[in-house]
């Protein structure tokens, strides 16, 4: 799955070497059995000790074989856009554990797929984004009670943290942090503890056990900012945060502001550096390790802004809208001009038919207008730092993703839409990335590509032309990252499940 709670995105096997073929280890894959758009894989392949793989959807909970037969499928009851499994999952002692938008938490056999039990976890709901359910040591956390701040583009973060009982899902906590979190996945020290990160790159400290604060830090540092990233915890008790200075509003026009990645003691909270000003704001997750054997420890993130609409939506509200409006006014003060001394019928159909000719013709004019001014070009770059210091080591640029929203989210629009469910994937700029035990650097990208990244001649610079990996997937990838097992790699598009086998 995604690794220990220690240590997320960091996989103690390998998978593929030197080679640059991950289409050739293309083992199986799943759609949606009605066809390839017609739900959202929500929640990253988890893979258990009999290398079985379950993945989460808008409509449900997935389990395969190695082999790819499908052993059982969990559906949601009542199934709507609004009520839906919004998170990835986590697996613990025999049982699956997910939530649903309307507020339920849910256990399931991993065995059958049978419900073991189901609570409520919030009146309010769940945010509809895409966070992490967690377990570790017989609890599980959530994150709840969504708002909606000021902007009409502004998604929904939640707003407390709560504790249940692996069990029975009972209700041991909560906690209220003083800023929202978003795509929360909180990260367990093995102390009895966990931190995790509010949406503007604060970071917080919990005892486990009764839910009680042992620190806050930079929750006042970014106070606009916003990223649907998230942290990372190192194995030399740091924890890292990122951030953009770009409000949401902003970075849903596809402006990521500059970038923050920052280290804090997990002891105290007491920053240890930051490197702020990054070209671009970052919305992924970084992995920590070691890069190759004998190697310092590294911290590797992702730095580039989020993909926008599908650009027919694009030239429905800044194109077709505004030109019908302005259209319509002509066409009424045409009628006006032209309607003196003609008669009361002729008069009527005047007013009738000019403004609506006139917004039609000025919606297709400005739908026209506007691509100009539509950003289209997604650069991206993929950077190393030194894990103790924050000092950069090195950098590669991934080819620029040239159309107007993430890959996948133009073409299954349709199909989506016809459907009533959620029309839009709307991922990050890329999965959280996961750290082989050769220190290939695994991730998935809006461009609709997943790749690998690694420094195989040791010269400490990546080399894009034979250093970086590429397999086409044609769709973006949502928050959770590729999943590592003894000679498998699996990892979910927003709509296809692709697992790959060793050589």
């Amino acid at each position: 799955g995604r690794g220990h709670p220690r240590h997320y995105g960091q996989s103690p096997y390998s998978f593929g070497g030197a080679s640059c073929n991950l289409s050739a280890n293309l083992r199986w894959s799943w759609q949606h059995p009605n066809g390839r758009y017609n739900t959202i894989i929500t929640g990253k392949p988890l893979i258990d000790n009999e290398r079985n793989i379950y993945i989460s959807s808008l409509d449900g909970i997935h389990k395969f074989d190695i082999d790819g037969r499908a052993l059982w499928t969990w559906s949601v009851s009542n199934y709507t856009e609004t009520r839906n499994v919004p998170n990835n999952p986590a697996i613990m002692d025999g049982r699956l554990y997910n939530c649903l938008t309307t507020g339920e938490l849910f256990a399931l056999s991993m065995e059958t797929g049978e419900l073991l039990w189901e609570v409520m976890a919030s009146a309010k709901g769940i945010g509809g984004d895409t966070a992490f359910v967690t377990a570790t040591q017989g609890i599980v956390l959530l994150d709840v009670d969504p708002s909606q701040p000021a902007g009409p583009l502004s998604g929904r973060k939640n707003n407390r943290i709560v504790a249940f009982d692996s069990s029975d899902g009972s209700e041991l906590w909560d906690f209220t942090p003083d800023v929202g979190v978003w795509n929360f996945l909180p990260h367990f020290p093995d102390d009895g503890t966990a931190v995790f990160q509010t949406w503007n790159g604060g970071a917080y400290r919990l005892n486990l056990s009764d839910g009680m604060q042992i620190w806050s830090q930079g929750l006042n540092s970014n106070v606009d900012g916003w990223t649907d990233g998230g942290p990372a915890l190192g194995p030399n008790g740091l924890f890292y945060t990122t951030s953009s200075t770009a409000t949401m509003e902003k970075s849903a026009f596809s402006e990521a502001g500059s970038g923050g990645l920052a280290a804090r003691r997990v002891s105290d909270g007491e920053l240890v550096w930051n490197r702020s000003g990054l070209e671009q704001g970052i919305y992924t997750y970084p992995v920590v390790g070691r890069l190759a054997e004998g190697a310092p420890l590294s911290v590797v993130t992702g730095v580039g802004s989020l993909a926008f609409f599908p650009l027919q939506i694009q030239f429905i509200i800044f194109g077709a809208l505004p030109g019908a409006m302005v259209g319509f006014l002509i066409g009424m003060f045409w009628a006006l001009c032209k309607c003196r001394g003609m008669s009361p019928q002729a008069t009527m159909c005047a007013f009738l038919l000019r403004p609506l000719v006139a917004a039609a013709v000025c919606a297709l004019l400005g739908s026209v207008a506007v691509v100009p001014f539509l950003k289209g070009a997604y650069p991206y770059s993929v950077q190393a730092f030194d894990a103790e210091t924050g000092e950069p080591q090195w950098r590669v640029e991934l080819p620029t993703w040239r159309w107007y929203c993430a890959a996948g989210d133009e073409e299954g629009l349709a199909t989506r839409r016809k459907n009533g469910h959620r029309q839009l994937c709307l991922p990050p700029a890329s999965s959280y990335m996961t750290l082989d035990a050769q220190g290939a650097i695994y991730f998935g990208h809006l461009d609709g590509r997943l790749y690998r990244i690694k420094d195989w001649n040791g010269d400490g610079r990546i080399d894009a032309g034979t250093e970086v990996c590429a397999f086409e997937a044609g769709s973006g990838f949502l928050t959770g990252g590729p999943s590592i097992a003894p000679g498998v790699l699996a990892v979910a598009s927003c709509d296809t499940l692709y697992v790959f086998g060793d050589p």
